[in-house]
């Protein structure tokens, strides 16, 4: 008894499954197109309508302006808002700019003031440097020649007293090539003799140790007599002549 009912059970079954096809059959028929036509009509354009709707948010993003999404500023407009925000903090630099510019001149001109007093400063130091160290030299060579002054002097009163006789000629030469000598390293130095016999008398340059009666054309107050030569180096007297001053 089940296995009969099972088998009416699938029977019945079946023939409602070929019930649905026929009638499915017929409404294909009648419309003239197959069922699934529906499904394909659904994602097409629909005649006479200019608008997809495969893409909605492409609509939406027509609808919006061309600068972006509503309520903003296109980037030109931000730019000029920068540059004016740019343009306000600058001005108001200026006023602050200008007052360090004045205050940097102001130490400038000091510096320049004061390097310029440096200098001058150091110029001078370096002629009274100089200076100073010309007189030194001066100073030292007089004292050197000092010193050797009177060994001139001997050679002189040596000369003097050679006889002229032909067997003192060689001496007398002798001597007389020394003092040329002598008196050529004198002139290097710069050391030259002052001249007293016939000249007016010069304390300057001259010490009188004595007054003589003059001879015929001989004036009063001239040197008379070189008692010892002097000698000067520049300005500067190295010694005086030692003379005799006509009364």
């Amino acid at each position: 008894m089940t296995k009969d009912k099972a088998k009416k059970e699938k029977r019945e079954k079946k023939g409602s499954i070929d019930k649905g096809k026929i009638e499915d059959l017929k409404f294909s028929g009648d419309t003239g197109s197959p069922s699934g036509s529906d499904t394909q009509s659904e994602g097409t354009q629909a005649p006479g309508d200019g608008k997809s709707t495969d893409h909605p948010e492409k609509e939406e993003q027509a609808g919006q302006p061309m600068g972006g999404k509503s309520g903003q500023s296109s980037p030109a407009a931000n730019d000029g808002e920068k540059k004016a925000r740019e343009n306000a903090g600058k001005s108001s630099l200026v006023p602050e700019l200008q007052k360090k510019l004045e205050e940097t001149e102001g130490k400038r001109d000091e510096y320049l003031s004061l390097a310029q007093r440096v200098q001058a400063d150091f110029d001078n130091y370096k002629r009274r440097n100089k200076n100073a160290i010309a007189d030194s030299y001066h100073s030292a060579t007089a004292d050197v020649v000092e010193a050797f002054l009177p060994v001139l002097d001997n050679l002189e009163r040596a000369m003097d007293s050679v006889p002229d006789s032909d067997a003192e000629v060689s001496v007398r030469k002798g001597v007389e090539m020394v003092k040329k000598q002598f008196l050529d390293t004198l002139s290097r130095l710069g050391v030259e003799e002052i001249e007293a016999l016939g000249k007016p008398f010069d304390p300057t340059f001259h010490n009188a140790v004595g007054q003589v009666d003059g001879e015929e054309g001989q004036e009063e107050n001239t040197v008379a007599e070189v008692l010892q030569k002097g000698y000067k180096m520049g300005d500067k007297v190295i010694r005086y002549s030692m003379v005799h001053v006509v009364r």
